[in-house]
């Protein structure tokens, strides 16, 4: 990861829920919250996240149209986005990752969790930008992607 810290946008209708997201990421990440898929479209005009922790039960539009909408958007389309919801239906979850969601972690979730599953997919997108900056730069070669290693003690 480089050193400017990555930034992560957090989408929950609840103020306890974006204050405990917002307490366990803000010491690495700057972490932007709001309460809707509407107010998050609105911040999606001024700044790209790394990152977008996503509630699906929402008012307005639920989680999994505002991931529809982010996918059909090429602007949007390569934020990875993981859904952080109550839901812990193997119908949600499938459904979800389905749909193009990076990951799914259930509420409530254990914060060194949450920490390591947010460094893993900002890692995986940097290194998916940049294969795919690689293979733009020279078209004849041949691109290895490297996952990288992420350990965590639960």
């Amino acid at each position: 990861m480089s050193d400017m810290q990555k930034t992560i946008f957090l989408v929950d209708d609840s103020s306890v829920n974006l204050l405990m997201g917002k307490n366990v990421l803000s010491g690495a990440y700057n972490v932007f919250t709001t309460i809707s898929g509407v107010n998050l479209f609105q911040a999606l005009e001024n700044t790209t996240p790394d990152l977008i922790l996503l509630d699906i039960e929402l008012p307005e539009m639920n989680g999994y149209e505002i991931l529809k909408r982010l996918k059909d958007n090429a602007s949007t389309a390569a934020i990875p986005v993981v859904f952080l919801t109550s839901l812990k239906s193997d119908e949600a979850r499938r459904k979800g990752l389905s749909m193009g969601a990076a990951d799914y972690i259930t509420k409530p979730f254990l914060p060194m969790l949450l920490l390591k599953c947010v460094e893993l997919h900002i890692r995986i997108a940097e290194e998916e930008a940049n294969v795919a900056a690689t293979a733009k730069n020279t078209p004849e070669a041949t691109v290895v992607l490297q996952v990288p290693k992420v350990r965590a003690t639960l």
